[in-house]
């Protein structure tokens, strides 16, 4: 009876599954975004390996040769520290390790990192707007005990996310840092791997998903500028 049921709830969870989408819904509400009405702009990239984004169709990357990296945001923070198993120090802590580790982007091969906006500058306005903590105990024991994997299973099927992983959304906007115009516009949402050993500390996916995107907005100047590693 107990196995009935199980296999029920799982059922019942993957009928809830909802398919993704190349483009942003149109019924989208702009203040619940960082990037506000613009985020309807954004598209599926391949070149951003999941994420969306936007590149103004006038951009010429021969303009710049340097990024000011401004303080990272936490998009309506009060909330997310309500929401998000972390306190808002934890979160803060975040915001700051994303912004350092952007910094790292820019490393002279061809971007430069500027101290200050511009001429030649691209700033870059980053938000981390969803944090959802990993949970090592809910993780560990959906890892290892059958009826915890036939759950886990069940909600990622439905959800994506499986049992216990942590979750991170950022929206980034790179600018002309003396005009202001806009140069282009980047979002994802990122869930943690189910058996990751970074799931088993609080942060810990968080700040791999952070490092991603570094990582991808690296490879992504070193294309646009016509340099490789």
């Amino acid at each position: 009876m107990k196995k009935f049921i199980l296999i029920a709830l799982m059922f019942s969870l993957c009928a809830c599954a909802s398919t993704g989408n190349d483009t942003v819904s149109k019924d989208f509400n702009p203040a619940d975004h960082f990037l506000g009405a613009d985020y309807a702009l954004l598209q599926k990239n391949p070149d951003l390996k999941g994420g969306l984004g936007w590149r103004n169709p006038s951009f010429n990357p021969s303009t710049y040769s340097a990024m000011y990296i401004e303080p990272v945001v936490l998009w309506h923070g009060e909330d997310m520290a309500k929401e998000s198993g972390l306190d808002m120090e934890e979160l803060e802590l975040l915001a700051k390790y994303f912004h350092d580790v952007l910094t790292h982007v820019p490393d002279g091969k061809p971007m430069k990192l500027a101290a200050q906006p511009g001429p030649g500058v691209i700033s870059v306005k980053a938000a981390v707007t969803e944090v959802e903590a990993s949970s090592p105990v809910s993780n560990a024991l959906t890892s290892v005990i059958p009826v915890g994997i036939l759950l886990s299973a069940g909600k990622q099927a439905a959800t994506g996310q499986a049992m216990g992983v942590g979750k991170c959304a950022v929206e980034v906007r790179f600018v002309d840092s003396v005009t202001g115009e806009n140069i282009a516009m980047f979002a994802e949402t990122k869930v943690g791997k189910k058996y990751d050993s970074a799931g088993f500390s609080k942060t810990g996916q968080t700040e791999e998903a952070m490092n991603e995107w570094a990582t991808l907005m690296k490879e992504r100047i070193n294309a646009i500028w016509g340099q490789s590693n």
